[in-house]
């Protein structure tokens, strides 16, 4: 007689996971949409690095091989392209982003030139989760709390980011970059003890240290945001 040897069924998880990823919006011509990319990134060149990103291509009437220089093009600039919504048939198949849809938008946020600032973002409720976050955060870290408030007790180092759905507060020195109020409401502020900021942005609207001015480097600061401008105040 043989004794048969069972080998237990191994099981198969399946679950769903909420995460947040950016989506950019290509317009036509791509040569000038990508003119105003390269200022941002010049600007904050690591901030799409290692995030997922999603690009709307409503109304881009482009064919596969333009499309797939879009992406190369992309990729080149770190940008890393997880999928592609209201995408024609012929830019979807093997070796391309997958489409997806159904996202729930959280963030008002537009990069653009200096040269054409944009309006400030239309109010929503209040976000009403704060994230406190007790420590220094390192170069090359990033937060993102599209849910509410940031508090930070410590240091942004340069090349750091922090990226809220509402205010940020940070008890220490701001040496990196701060994205407020992607939730969409215009109200957020940013709050530092001692500003030397790489870029300052609500709303869409942003200041970068070439364009802020000297008078309130290590100042402790407070950022709004008024009409279509930023507005930087000294605390002390």
């Amino acid at each position: 007689m043989m004794n048969a040897h069972v080998t237990p069924q191994q099981a198969l998880n399946f679950r769903g996971r909420s995460l947040l990823a950016f989506v950019l919006e290509p317009t036509l011509p791509l040569e000038a949409w990508f003119a105003t990319l390269d200022a941002w990134l010049v600007r904050s060149p690591a901030f799409f690095a290692a995030k997922p990103v999603i690009l709307e291509m409503a109304g881009v009437d482009i064919d596969l091989k333009a499309y797939r220089d879009l992406l190369g093009a992309l990729a080149r600039r770190h940008v890393r392209v997880m999928g592609v919504e209201n995408a024609s048939r012929s830019l979807v198949g093997p070796h391309l982003p997958p489409v997806v849809s159904g996202g729930r938008a959280v963030s008002a946020t537009a990069l653009v030139d200096d040269e054409a600032p944009p309006a400030a973002a239309p109010a929503r409720a209040a976000a009403s989760e704060p994230l406190f976050v007790d420590g220094n955060i390192r170069s090359g870290q990033s937060i993102v709390h599209p849910d509410g408030d940031v508090t930070i007790v410590g240091r942004v180092a340069s090349g750091a980011e922090i990226v809220a759905g509402g205010s940020v507060h940070v008890y220490g020195a701001l040496q990196g970059r701060v994205i407020a109020g992607i939730s969409g409401s215009p109200d957020a502020r940013i709050f530092c003890r001692e500003g030397r900021a790489e870029l300052l942005c609500i709303g869409g609207v942003y200041a970068t240290a070439e364009t802020m001015d000297p008078a309130f480097e290590g100042r402790s600061l407070e950022v709004r945001l008024v009409g279509e401008e930023l507005k930087l105040r000294a605390l002390d």
